[in-house]
């Protein structure tokens, strides 16, 4: 190896310190305006290269809401912005809804957590004379249902709409299915495959799922499940 190949390539590390690909864990910082009793925190592990002049980034999130009031929470939407070396990289809405299910809940004092673990890669070109900052992340609470029937922020903001409107169709999917069930397992099969139009889309994701289990475990099974989704929302 030349004296001479050996400074070329010293001199190209020096003018790309981002070629290798670094590792930062940024603490997520909570930036709610809300007075709701949670708290959130958190890290992201952001992996950063920069390679032909494009900054190509994949990220892990961890995102944690502990739950400070004495009742448990059976509905939460919150917002968690991440950002690179570059900037603002990715904004993200993450929906929990316990209405159907008592173990989805969080307890007071409880802390819940949201994981992204995608591999998936960032592709954004570099902009000559681009200045570097230091990568951040920050979420925030935007609305609260807790067990008393009380809430936490805004109810017409079109994130809690869409929840909503989710538990409304499910519900409503539900109540079909069973009162199916109690003509018979034919009755309970077809209006089960029966996939009505929602209006979010969220609400047929789980009864594909339900649809899954009648398949491997059979219908008792599914139409128990069924019925307990429908005793835990009786309840709320």
């Amino acid at each position: 190896m030349t004296k001479r190949f050996v400074l070329a390539l010293l001199s190209l590390v020096i003018s790309c310190p981002f070629c290798a690909a670094q590792t930062k864990v940024v603490d997520i910082v909570d930036n709610s305006t809300l007075k709701c009793a949670v708290r959130m925190s958190g890290r992201v592990e952001l992996t950063e290269s920069e390679v032909q002049g494009q900054n190509r980034t994949s990220f892990a999130s961890h995102v944690s809401a502990t739950n400070l009031s004495k009742y448990s929470i059976i509905s939460m939407v919150t917002h968690t912005s991440i950002g690179n070396s570059l900037g603002p990289l990715v904004d993200a809405n993450h929906q929990l809804d316990a209405f159907f299910a008592h173990d989805l809940e969080i307890a007071p004092g409880q802390t819940y957590t949201h994981e992204h673990n995608d591999n998936g890669e960032f592709i954004t070109p570099v902009r000559k004379g681009a200045v570097k900052v230091a990568p951040a992340a920050s979420s925030q609470v935007i609305f609260v249902q807790f067990a008393d029937g009380s809430t936490c922020g805004d109810a017409n903001d079109g994130r809690v709409a869409s929840l909503m409107d989710t538990r409304a169709d499910l519900l409503l999917a539900l109540k079909g299915i069973d009162d199916a069930a109690k003509l018979g397992e034919s009755e309970f099969l077809n209006a089960l495959a029966d996939k009505k139009t929602d209006r979010t889309g969220n609400a047929e994701g789980i009864l594909n799922n339900i649809r899954d289990m009648q398949k491997q475990k059979g219908s008792p099974a599914a139409i128990e499940y069924i019925r307990s989704m429908l005793d835990v929302a009786a309840s709320r």
